[in-house]
């Protein structure tokens, strides 16, 4: 499966960056490696994992269609939990990754994740790279 890098997730790439949430060992040995596991999805025993991966829920806990989560726990010097929201189509599309602070947060970084994949269902989104 093709990797797409959306300008949502170029942009909180360098935003968490940024803000040193993880730095360049942690994102070449941890979370490059996971994303890359999207190349074989769903074959990979990973996607099996709810503590790697799972189908992204809105407020109300109903499914969101063709979206799902990417999950890394204890990340950075701050052992943080990292998300990045997954549309799964044809390809893989990386969204507005973001760190987990709470239930409020989570549940409106998964509603702007539903206006995302409205918009690359409609073709109203940016390119940023694509890895393979």
């Amino acid at each position: 499966m093709n990797i797409i890098i959306t300008g949502w997730a170029f942009d909180s790439y360098l935003d968490l960056k940024n803000r040193q949430i993880f730095d360049a060992e942690e994102y070449r040995k941890t979370l490059r490696p996971g994303v890359l596991l999207l190349k074989t999805y769903p074959n990979d025993p990973f996607f099996n994992s709810s503590k790697f991966w799972s189908q992204a829920t809105d407020s109300a806990k109903n499914r969101i269609p063709h979206g799902f989560k990417m999950k890394w726990h204890q990340i950075g010097n701050g052992k943080v939990q990292l998300r990045l929201p997954v549309g799964v189509y044809t390809e893989a599309y990386l969204c507005e990754a973001y760190v987990k602070k709470n239930e409020v947060f989570e549940k409106r970084q998964m509603a702007r994740f539903k206006t995302h994949l409205a918009l690359i269902n409609n073709n109203r989104f940016t390119v940023h790279g694509r890895l393979s």
